[in-house]
């Protein structure tokens, strides 16, 4: 699990520890996959730098720091509706030039959902997820996050959704 960012790596939390210089390759929700070299272990505790170019590096930090800012916010204060996880993830996303492509549901609210998608959306874009109208109104890596032109009644939304 990841436990902090520092300077000079990443730090993870682990029943099981890595040797220093050992290199793994790490996998983030949001952020992806990377080589890292273990520089430090500490009760439970390891920490490691990054074997990426200082481009790719960049934008793992960027993103890890985005994530950590959305986790301090207390979700009451900016979640009009609950989240669930819908059974049937799998959907099709058609893109405002016609183009449909796959994507995968991550989550779905009454106002919303968060998608996996393998093409680049712009924020702001018009999109239909499955038959529903929605705007792109956050990108992170790999997917997207789309408020429904027409939210849903909240009693409709539950894990056996089709949108």
């Amino acid at each position: 699990m990841t436990q902090d960012i520092y300077w000079s790596g990443i730090a993870f939390r682990s029943a099981i520890m890595p040797a220093v210089g050992q290199v793994l390759t790490c996998s983030i929700r949001y952020v992806g996959l990377f080589e890292a070299r273990v520089v430090g272990t500490e009760d439970h505790l390891f920490v490691v730098h990054l074997l990426t170019s200082r481009r790719r590096g960049g934008e793992i930090a960027r993103t890890m720091l985005a994530l950590a800012h959305e986790q301090e916010r207390p979700l009451e204060a900016w979640r009009l509706h609950a989240r669930i996880n819908p059974v049937n993830r799998d959907v099709l996303v058609t893109l405002e030039d016609g183009r449909v492509l796959p994507g995968r549901l991550i989550n779905v609210s009454a106002s919303g959902a968060a998608l996996v998608i393998e093409d680049t959306v712009e924020r702001g874009a018009h999109i239909v997820i499955g038959s529903t109208a929605a705007r792109v109104v956050r990108v992170f890596r790999d997917g997207i996050g789309a408020a429904f032109v027409t939210p849903f009644d909240p009693v409709q939304v539950h894990a056996g959704i089709r949108l």
